[in-house]
């Protein structure tokens, strides 16, 4: 049973740790068959709704991670020099290493392929090499422009935060279901504030901003229905549009995307500073959310590794049994291997 226990200030931050969790396995669900493909391609109810509620869930997950970095990095004074030694230089480093890491493994699978240092250089630059790694372009762009996102973070009072995130908010989920409904289109110019500096400055004022002790759970059952309401609205849109159009549209996924993200955060930060669970476990998911960035980097090299097991659990089993498995075995894989390369001199720096 969870029991409400103050918490010590070294322990204040657990929640990063299960949000981190919960992000990248949105990731790994994300890279799945059981994205968008098997509730668009299905009659059975319960793989319906496994697929589509995973689908709507998993939109969340770069969401997250920068509301994360928002929560942590905004209330940081340090120099422009100490964030390019510490932060920016580490990103950059990663990158390179790991880019090159997938090229290797690449041309080695794909035999008519030559290793090029020219090539990798190119790819590295436009980052085609991984797919998965346009966040860490984006993070990278994130980190150059955190000095002044810090003092607009820091100046800013919570009610011009709070209105700044439920006017992005309205232009997000209202512009959007306007624009379907109506077929007018929005003029982009409205939308003023980038999605992803939203989001960072969404998680600085959820992180830093609300006190965990004034908020009652009057608050967090709302925020709950909030997010139910999200998936609810999700669905009738997403069906809406299959009965418009006669087949289903991803990017109807996102239109309840920044509410149910906020949500979601709030949720998870109210529970786990509230409450304590078993020593144990939370042990386990401090040792886990520490190595969620190694998981990032490693999952696509792992799911290859998994793809047999995948497609044999199809084959045996059934659609929802063999992408949760494919999930789970990806993700406890990737946390092995990052938990390995920690161990590393070089590397446990850089992950």
């Amino acid at each position: 049973m969870y029991r409400y226990e103050k918490r010590s200030r070294d322990e204040r931050e657990f929640y990063i740790e299960v949000l981190r969790i919960i992000a990248v396995i949105f990731v790994i669900f994300n890279h799945t068959d059981g994205y968008f493909l098997y509730y668009s391609n299905t009659e059975n109810p319960l793989t319906w709704w496994f697929s589509f509620v995973g689908s709507a869930l998993c939109r969340i997950n770069v969401p997250l991670f920068i509301m994360i970095t928002g929560a942590l990095l905004l209330k940081k004074e340090e120099s422009i020099g100490d964030l390019f030694r510490k932060r920016v230089s580490r990103i950059s480093a990663v990158l390179i290493i790991f880019s090159l890491f997938y090229y290797t493994v690449n041309s080695i699978r794909n035999s008519d392929t030559d290793f090029s240092l020219g090539d990798f250089f190119k790819g590295l630059v436009n980052g085609s090499i991984q797919e998965s790694f346009w966040y860490l372009y984006l993070y990278l762009g994130l980190l150059l422009l955190m000095p002044l996102l810090r003092k607009l973070a820091l100046s800013c009072k919570n009610s011009e935060l709070r209105y700044l995130l439920l006017l992005q908010t309205i232009m997000i989920t209202g512009g959007g279901v306007f624009s379907w409904i109506t077929d007018i289109g929005i003029n982009s110019n409205l939308y003023i504030l980038n999605e992803f500096v939203f989001y960072l400055l969404a998680g600085y004022y959820l992180g830093q901003r609300i006190d965990i002790k004034h908020i009652s759970k009057q608050w967090i059952r709302g925020s709950l229905v909030i997010n139910i309401l999200c998936l609810l609205g999700t669905w009738m849109i997403v069906k809406a549009g299959y009965f418009r159009h006669g087949f289903y549209e991803q990017d109807l996924l996102r239109l309840f995307t920044p509410a149910l993200a906020m949500g979601i955060f709030l949720d998870i930060r109210y529970l786990c500073q509230r409450y304590c669970f078993p020593k144990k476990f939370e042990i386990m998911l401090k040792e886990a959310g520490s190595c969620v960035f190694g998981i990032y980097l490693l999952e696509q090299f792992v799911r290859m590794q998994m793809l047999p097991l995948y497609l044999y659990l199809t084959q045996n089993t059934f659609g929802i049994l063999a992408c949760s498995g494919y999930v789970v075995c990806s993700f406890v894989l990737a946390w092995l291997y990052a938990e390995l390369l920690k161990r590393i001199p070089v590397l446990n720096r850089l992950l």
